[in-house]
């Protein structure tokens, strides 16, 4: 195994063995040298403007530039975007601007915004690699014995209160024995709060721009004033 490539600013955690949670919201297989992103949603923007809603033209610029900054400090061996790559098929043109100049395999699995995307006529329903089983989440499906299943598809996040109206809410990644559900890579992605939903045996990792953490799983009673789980 290649020894961990250093980082310039972002940090990292590692949440199971050779598993490395980034704070760009990627996922880093060291033994596969693999990286991988759920929930990308590229042209999130510009679908909403082709159904004539009116919503910043932003977004996409600020995905290109993590998946850059993530290939420069990883030099993976193949990156897989687990599911929803995009919005819809009208904002899919960065996206595929981006496969076509990108030099580094990427394999896209298909998630439910995808059925309409041409690009996604190539993607594959779920992907196995050593003991990982990928699939995005929106459906049930087995992986294969003794290997851990990475989703995406549930924009998981971790949500805190003070008791006086401030609230928070991170992206987060929550991690399991048998599962790990990615966070939305997206950064139009609002996050479904989990820090109740978590199954037996999980833990849930918020992620900050400069700090990984594990929240308490439920409401933690602690001095006024101070942030807590909710």
């Amino acid at each position: 195994m290649r020894p961990l490539p250093k980082l310039s600013s972002p940090v990292r955690t590692e949440v199971r063995a050779g598993l490395w949670l980034d704070s760009r919201l990627a996922l880093w297989f060291a033994a596969e040298r693999l990286l991988a992103v759920a929930d990308l949603h590229w042209g999130y923007s510009a679908s909403h403007h082709a159904r004539g809603n009116l919503l910043p033209s932003w977004g996409d610029d600020d995905i290109a530039q993590r998946l850059h900054s993530l290939l420069a400090d990883y030099a993976p061996a193949e990156m897989v975007w687990v599911g929803d790559t995009v919005h819809a098929a009208e904002g899919g043109a960065r996206a595929e601007a981006f496969l076509h100049e990108t030099k580094i395999p990427v394999t896209l699995i298909a998630g439910n915004h995808d059925r309409r995307w041409r690009p996604a006529q190539a993607s594959v329903a779920s992907l196995t690699r050593g003991p990982y089983f990928f699939h995005h989440g929106d459906r049930a499906l087995t992986p294969p014995a003794g290997c851990l299943e990475i989703i995406g598809h549930h924009h998981p996040a971790a949500s805190f209160h003070d008791g006086a109206g401030t609230r928070l809410k991170l992206p987060a990644l929550v991690a399991g024995p048998t599962r790990l559900v990615l966070p939305a890579f997206s950064p139009w992605a609002a996050g479904t709060p989990w820090n109740d939903r978590l199954a037996p045996g999980e833990q849930l990792w918020a992620i900050a721009p400069s700090r990984i953490f594990a929240p308490p799983p439920t409401a933690d009673r602690t001095r006024a004033g101070e942030l807590r789980a909710s």
